[in-house]
C-alpha cells in the first residue's frame, strides 16, 4: 500500500451511495482483516491500521451546505463501524499531520 495516497469523497459520492454506505467496507476491505503489518501501521498517520485512514475529509460545497456534508461522512462512519480515532484523523487529523500543523 502506498503510504502517500489518500482519497476524498467530495462531490456527489456520498449522496449517490446514501442507501448503501456500508459498501465502503468492500472498497476498504482490509480494515476488518488481521492483515495489517507493523510496517503498514507505522506508515499511516497516528499508527492507525484502519484502511479508512486513507480518506481525508473534502467538500466542494459552500459553507451553507457544509453541515450536510459532514453529516454524510458521519453516516458513512456509522455504517462502516469506523473507529473514533480514525474518524478524527479523517476529519482533519491526517491533513494537519501532513501539513505539520500542531495537534
Amino acid at each position: 500500500m502506498e503510504s502517500h495516497v489518500f482519497f476524498d469523497l467530495s462531490g456527489s459520492t456520498l449522496t449517490k451511495m446514501h442507501g448503501r454506505l456500508a459498501e465502503f467496507k468492500k472498497i476498504f476491505w482490509w480494515s476488518a482483516m488481521e492483515w495489517q503489518s507493523a510496517e503498514w501501521t507505522v506508515k499511516t498517520p497516528n499508527n492507525d491500521p484502519s484502511a479508512f485512514i486513507k480518506i481525508v475529509f473534502g467538500s466542494d460545497t459552500d459553507l451553507d451546505g457544509l453541515e450536510a456534508v459532514v453529516n454524510q461522512f458521519r453516516a458513512m462512519f456509522d455504517a462502516c463501524d469506523v473507529p473514533e480515532k480514525t474518524r478524527k484523523m479523517i476529519m482533519g487529523g491526517t491533513l494537519s499531520k501532513m501539513l505539520g500543523l500542531p495537534d
